[in-house]
């Protein structure tokens, strides 16, 4: 005889214990964890075929200046002898005569130079995505790709080099189009709200030796770099490759005739760099000195300096040929 309380056999019931619920909830946090990185990586993916984008536009918009000019947007020296000048970016906005790089098209002639100076304010064109302090429109109109002055404190040697004018034709016949630097990623600054090397710089007495920056633990670090693409100097448009890459010790000189401004970037994978070619290589943050030091320059120290070109001869010719 069968017990009242007793089950028949085959229609066992039991209840989900502790252990199975532990590993139900592992296995949802493991594959939210996933889409999770997932979701992270496709859009710093994006991000970065934006940055890629903006530095090829850099690129072209250079072509097209030297086509109208025969020559590289000039910086003229630090020391404040000649009348201040935009930097390398707004200097190519003006003679193109557009206010957003982007708005460049391949093949294009180059549009007509505009009468006005630009406009500061926030242009996504100079703005790597990655860059969260950029973004965030801390300053009016941030860079995040700055014009290569050379190699040195003093900016020497380089397609932007204070007090030289340069062609691509003079890269070329240096150290060649796709092995010299034109412009590079540079994370701005931190704006005050954090205290990041990487990021910031000390302004220090100068001239800044070849050796680095001054130690100077009392001086305060300054967090507006790269607030302004429409300003000329070290603090917002110009670095130089006397420093390794995402280096924690950036510093200008009290003058701004020198300075140890480096390329830093956003990026996991490295900073992006625009060569002279037009073409946009990615080089991680162990890059070999000797390499990165390449990049900086067009010739070498020893080469006979290019004579600087008379500006009348390079404004384009209007004059009107007689028929025969």
């Amino acid at each position: 005889m069968r017990r009242p309380d007793s089950t028949p056999s085959g229609s066992d019931r039991t209840g989900v214990g502790p252990a199975e619920v532990l590993v139900i909830i592992l296995v949802i946090g493991v594959l939210i964890l996933l889409l999770m990185m997932g979701l992270t990586r496709s859009r710093e993916a994006a991000r970065s075929v934006t940055c890629t984008r903006n530095l090829h536009q850099i690129g072209l918009a250079l072509g097209l200046y030297e086509q109208a000019t025969r020559r590289l947007p000039a910086v003229p020296l630090l020391d404040g002898t000649e009348p201040p000048r935009s930097g390398p970016i707004a200097e190519m906005l003006q003679q193109l005569g557009v206010t957003d790089l982007t708005a460049l098209a391949p093949d294009s002639p180059p549009p007509p130079p505009s009468g006005e100076p630009p406009l500061e304010g926030y242009l996504p064109g100079v703005v790597c995505p990655s860059d969260r302090m950029a973004t965030a429109r801390v300053f009016p109109a941030p860079v995040s790709y700055r014009a290569n002055a050379g190699i040195g404190p003093d900016g020497r040697l380089g397609p932007f080099s204070p007090g030289e004018r340069v062609t691509t034709q003079e890269v070329e016949a240096g150290h060649g189009a796709s092995y010299t630097a034109s412009f590079a990623e540079r994370l701005v600054g931190s704006a005050g709200t954090a205290k990041e090397r990487i990021r910031d710089y000390q302004v220090v007495p100068g001239p800044i030796p070849e050796a680095g920056c001054p130690d100077l633990p009392s001086s305060p670090l300054l967090t507006d770099a790269g607030r302004s693409w429409l300003e000329l100097g070290w603090r917002s448009t110009l670095y130089s490759h006397a420093l390794p890459p995402a280096s924690a010790s950036s510093c200008i000189a009290e003058d701004g005739r020198s300075a140890f401004m480096g390329a830093s970037s956003g990026h996991v994978e490295g900073i992006r760099i625009l060569l002279m070619d037009g073409s946009v290589r990615t080089y991680a943050r162990s890059v070999a000195p000797a390499v990165w030091r390449a990049l900086g320059s067009y010739r070498d120290e020893d080469s006979p300096e290019a004579p600087v070109p008379d500006e009348s001869a390079l404004e384009p010719s209007e004059t009107v040929p007689e028929p025969n």
